[in-house]
């Protein structure tokens, strides 16, 4: 049903001109074991008829306990979905997952952000692991952003997004359309000033 729901907000978004790049899902190990979940995810990407590469699904380190998860990992790579590996440090970490498995992207848990700049310890453990994913070819979220000494940090440090309620608290649907609608329109009259300059 989530997956479902959220495939056909994506599509009204695009329908509307107004898409963000990339929409992510939480998904459980529960659903990522079940032997149907792949095929429940092409389906709703093709009901709603949407690029399978706007997709992110999120999965937390737990998910590399289990030995059958890389097959279904794989699986859902295969298909052209964006793979995250969420709340990054705090479960199983392994390097070595990293490279082993189709993560696209990294997202830097809160609890290693509390602290930074302030905190060099803190500071020099997150510019580590932005410096070690990219180097691996992934993609980092930074999570928990509350300050913008935090979010000035890792833009020095060429995080690629930042996520928290610095930015932005969790919206309705209703109030996430508003804001892309502001954004897209935003970005528009700065492509025509440019245009025109």
């Amino acid at each position: 049903w989530v997956i479902d729901t959220a495939c056909a907000q994506l599509a009204v978004w695009r329908d509307q001109g107004i898409a963000p790049p990339r929409l992510a899902i939480n998904v459980s190990m529960q659903q990522l074991k079940h032997a149907e979940f792949t095929k429940h995810v092409r389906r709703a990407l093709d009901k709603y008829a949407i690029n399978p590469a706007l997709l992110e699904l999120e999965l937390t380190e737990s998910v590399f306990a289990d030995d059958g998860a890389g097959a279904a990992l794989d699986r859902l790579s295969q298909l052209g979905v964006h793979l995250a590996l969420d709340d990054f440090g705090t479960g199983y970490s392994s390097l070595n997952y990293l490279r082993q498995y189709p993560v696209d992207t990294v997202k830097i848990d809160r609890s290693f952000l509390e602290e930074v700049p302030q905190n060099p310890a803190s500071a020099t453990l997150v510019e580590t692991i932005v410096v070690m994913a990219h180097a691996l070819g992934k993609r980092v979220v930074a999570e928990g952003i509350e300050t913008v000494e935090q979010l000035d940090f890792l833009r020095e440090r060429h995080c690629d997004v930042a996520q928290g309620f610095y930015l932005a608290r969790p919206l309705a649907t209703p109030a996430v359309t508003e804001l892309l609608h502001a954004r897209t329109m935003a970005a528009r009259e700065a492509s025509d000033v440019r245009a025109a300059g």
